[in-house]
């Protein structure tokens, strides 16, 4: 397989050494080919401004989940990236809004029946609401202490070239610069 039996991403500071930021989110785009990509969950630092990700779990948090073929891919070129400012404070506010929309049952369920829904229509549609909105749950409870928009990101990506499941250790530099005291 071709994909890294264990991923190590690590915040360095300028001169390269360790970085203890926690809640900094990153993600991955492994490429099929130059137009086709695969997507992931988000993956969080921890206290020592790290993440360790194997293998089973980044294809288990991606679309490549729903692969046939994962052995035969040849290569894969992947980029590992930090989310910038923009698009952390994006994510979280619109799974926020998404989880402040759909908390009002009631409002929801009348506002299905005005849609035309039939009341067997009504409860499939809430349970898929809700399987949506248990999902939103974990987007937001990853991103509402994210530091990804209070830091100073100097190291947006890294691409690389999967040629086999060898161990990766990324190092993004990533500084408490611009941390805003409360």
């Amino acid at each position: 397989m071709k994909i890294p039996e264990e991923i190590i991403i690590q915040i360095t500071d300028k001169l390269g050494y360790d970085n203890s930021i926690e809640n900094v989110v990153f993600g991955f785009r492994i490429f099929e080919s130059e137009d086709d990509y695969y997507t992931t969950s988000y993956f969080k630092t921890d206290s020592n401004g790290s993440i360790t990700i194997k293998q089973t779990d980044l294809i288990n948090k991606s679309e490549l989940k729903w692969e046939n073929d994962i052995e035969n891919f040849q290569s894969l070129k992947t980029e590992v990236f930090v989310l910038d400012a923009n698009s952390t404070k994006s994510v979280r506010a619109s799974s926020k809004n998404y989880i402040n929309i759909i908390t009002n049952k009631e409002n929801l369920e009348k506002h299905l029946k005005q849609s035309g829904f039939n009341d067997e229509n009504i409860i499939a549609a809430l349970q898929a609401i809700n399987n949506s909105a248990n999902e939103q749950m974990e987007i937001y409870n990853l991103f509402k202490d994210s530091k990804n928009d209070i830091v100073e990101i100097l190291t947006e990506k890294i691409e690389d070239i999967w040629k086999d499941n060898t161990s990766r250790l990324y190092k993004f530099i990533i500084t408490k610069d611009q941390i805003i005291q409360s």
